[in-house]
């Protein structure tokens, strides 16, 4: 039997083929990525009767990061119980979300077999106590997650999904994940973290946690795009910071928009993106001298915006970028002129995905996919910035059995002009990581937007 999987990613589709169905058995094997880690176990994570394909045609070398900050409230469970239960739960969510464990065939990087490898796990023993790694309620330094996130090498011998198990002394726990892109988007990616969650309670598999990664290539037919791939220099000293805009900000931010404008009902994220934008755009107008033309790139999540409710929950990379354009000679002055060209964006692309069928969704990716290409190609002659949005996504109910966790977040990036937007736990609130050359970021901190509606953090 065939089946064809299809992925959207970044700039790129992805057609994904399953030749046959089964499974092979294997032993788990310890990866002894860094000697200085206590290396668990690479679990094996099939059971024998589990039918599953063997072979996935893919592209891309992305991967997301996420940390879980949890303080261990209930009693009666030692911390080598709680590590326990982590790891078989773990265990038994990928038996569904079988293709993480899978790797990349030896000779073919474009080619993954689900083999029942396994995933990397770890547990390490972090020598301090919560309360001198948290101030505030969020790390001291920020760059420290990076520390504490599992290693995880591009050969194709290396595991698809990391999970690195931290243990403070006191027993507080910060677990940190690295899911690769090629399988999965943020949506994707919330519901694995929810539904391992929910099976460490023992509670199962919950309603919005179904998970199908045969929705999408059953109903998109197979596509094939050529073009050159972006690839942004790694040789720079890049900054990472974490700004807090709260809900009262939020609301002063909402107040300065005109309500005449024709998009005047601007969400929180949308409202937090244009002035991220607004504020590198003038640091780039100062350095040039004059306005340049300006490029914000982001996705949006196709899922609940078409009329086929089959795809609510469909697993796997279902988004299309978009760009956002203001030319030099547009108006820039005005924190609503950034909103109208955001909110337009995602505007005229939600009407187009709404009363389309697949076919035009299909051909809106395809569109955007040259249309992007074509704007990387130019980046020395306008300046181009990245934003997504991991707002709306359900981490702080990612209860394991001991309490939800008091912080979530993403881990610093390594190129520059790269803006994650995340809720704050209360979730009227938006937590934004910013990546920029240490120069930019220098004249960021002190925008006087940027001092206006966020408190000073600690870095």
């Amino acid at each position: 039997m065939e089946r064809v999987y299809y992925f959207l990613y970044k700039e790129i589709l992805y057609s994904i083929y399953s030749t046959s169905f089964g499974t092979t058995n294997r032993n788990g094997q310890v990866r002894d990525s860094n000697p200085d880690k206590e290396n668990v176990e690479a679990l094996n994570s099939y059971p024998e009767s589990s039918p599953k394909p063997q072979a996935f045609v893919v592209r891309s070398d992305k991967e997301m990061n996420l940390a879980l900050l949890a303080r261990c409230s209930e009693e009666g469970l030692t911390i080598t119980e709680r590590c326990d239960k982590l790891q078989k739960s773990l265990a038994q969510t990928l038996t569904k979300y079988y293709p993480l464990a899978g790797r990349f065939e030896e000779d073919n990087e474009l080619l993954i077999y689900c083999n029942d490898e396994g995933v990397e796990y770890i547990e390490t023993k972090v020598n301090a106590d919560l309360d001198e790694f948290i101030h505030q309620g969020v790390p001291k330094n920020i760059e420290l997650l990076n520390d504490l996130l599992p290693e995880m090498d591009h050969v194709p011998s290396s595991p698809l999904l990391g999970v690195q198990v931290n243990v403070i002394n006191c027993g507080g726990l910060v677990i940190e994940i690295r899911m690769s892109h090629i399988l999965a988007d943020a949506f994707t990616f919330a519901t694995f973290v929810k539904e391992w969650a929910h099976i460490c309670q023992g509670t199962g598999t919950t309603k919005d946690c179904l998970p199908c990664f045969g929705q999408l290539p059953l109903l998109f037919p197979t596509r094939v795009l050529s073009g050159g791939q972006f690839s942004p220099p790694h040789n720079r000293a890049i900054i990472t910071r974490r700004f807090l805009f709260d809900a009262l900000a939020i609301a002063k931010l909402k107040d300065t928009i005109d309500s005449s404008a024709a998009f005047m009902s601007p969400t929180r994220v949308v409202v937090v993106m244009s002035l991220i934008w607004k504020v590198l755009a003038g640091i780039s107008s100062a350095k040039n001298g004059h306005p340049r033309d300006s490029r914000l790139f982001f996705p949006i999540n196709l899922r609940g915006k078409s009329y086929l409710p089959s795809l609510k929950h469909a697993l796997g990379n279902f988004f299309v970028n978009v760009v956002a354009t203001l030319e030099a000679n547009e108006s820039r002055k005005e924190l609503n002129d950034f909103v109208r060209v955001v909110g337009g964006t995602i505007r005229d692309t939600s009407a187009s995905i709404g009363k389309g069928n697949f076919n035009d969704v299909s051909s809106l990716v395809v569109n955007n996919h040259t249309k992007v290409g074509e704007k990387l190609g130019e980046v020395d002659k306008m300046d181009i910035y990245g934003c997504t949005s991991w707002c709306r996504f359900p981490w702080y109910e990612a209860d394991f059995g001991w309490g939800k966790p008091f912080w979530v977040s993403s881990v610093s990036f390594d190129i520059a002009e790269i803006v994650c937007l995340m809720d704050t736990k209360n979730s009227d609130g938006i937590e934004v990581w910013v990546s920029l050359e240490e120069n930019v970021m220098a004249e960021f901190e002190k925008h006087p937007d940027i001092l206006t509606f966020c408190p000073p953090l600690q870095k």
